[in-house]
């Protein structure tokens, strides 16, 4: 992850949520606690997030899933020479959030992050995505902040994207009217999009869906 420019920037202006309460039925195992470097994916992403986060949101889906989550990070500390570890100044910044719509999806997980966050851009990242591109997250940055926009995002692209904390509220009542697609519901927020400029920057989608990316990325 490239520093360039100085993370605390960035870290001054946003909070995070890390989107966790998928099913993972396509892996066939929880996808937030798979084994990267001796870590659950979990621990790796919040190091990763901390560093451009400030407040940083799990979205678990329920408390059942909160509590495990909570105790999978337990014992992880500072290691200078590990990305992804989580020292307690870390977790200090890190809350659970449950599904105010349960049964609902990623649409749902979105909403309840939102909703717990103070006013600003939330930085949102899947809990399959193992990589994160700060350069990206800095233009999607300016080009929201420059369009006032409630979203920025990659076209296609719903997660590794930028939200404001204004869209909990619309995103709420399309969850009452029974929309529960991300794509749509985002559709109907003002958006700007930001095309990847670099192969870094693309590599921020790769997400950890099956089996067989999980075992190619590994073996990276």
């Amino acid at each position: 992850m490239s520093n360039d420019g100085g993370i605390g920037e960035l870290n001054g202006e946003l909070n995070g949520i890390l989107l966790a309460g998928g099913r993972s039925r396509r892996m066939g195992r929880d996808k937030a606690l798979l084994d990267v470097g001796g870590k659950p994916l979990l621990a790796v992403l919040l190091g990763r997030m901390a560093g451009i986060c400030g407040a940083i949101v799990v979205s678990a889906g329920d408390a059942e899933r909160a509590a495990e989550y909570r105790q999978a990070l337990t014992g992880f500390v500072a290691d200078s020479e590990t990305a992804g570890s989580v020292p307690d100044s870390v977790m200090a910044n890190v809350s659970f959030a449950v599904d105010r719509y349960a049964g609902c999806g990623p649409l749902a997980g979105l909403h309840a992050g939102l909703s717990e966050l103070p006013d600003g851009y939330a930085f949102i990242m899947g809990c399959d995505m193992p990589r994160l591109s700060e350069p990206l997250v800095r233009r999607m940055l300016a080009a929201a902040e420059a369009a006032d926009a409630d979203i920025a995002h990659v076209p296609d692209q719903p997660f590794h994207s930028l939200c404001h904390t204004r869209a909990a509220e619309p995103l709420g009542r399309l969850l009452e009217q029974g929309e529960y697609r991300v794509m749509r519901a985002l559709e109907q927020l003002k958006a700007v999009t930001v095309e990847p400029e670099s192969e870094e920057e693309r590599q921020a989608f790769v997400n950890l869906n099956t089996p067989e990316a999980y075992r190619r990325f590994k073996e990276q």
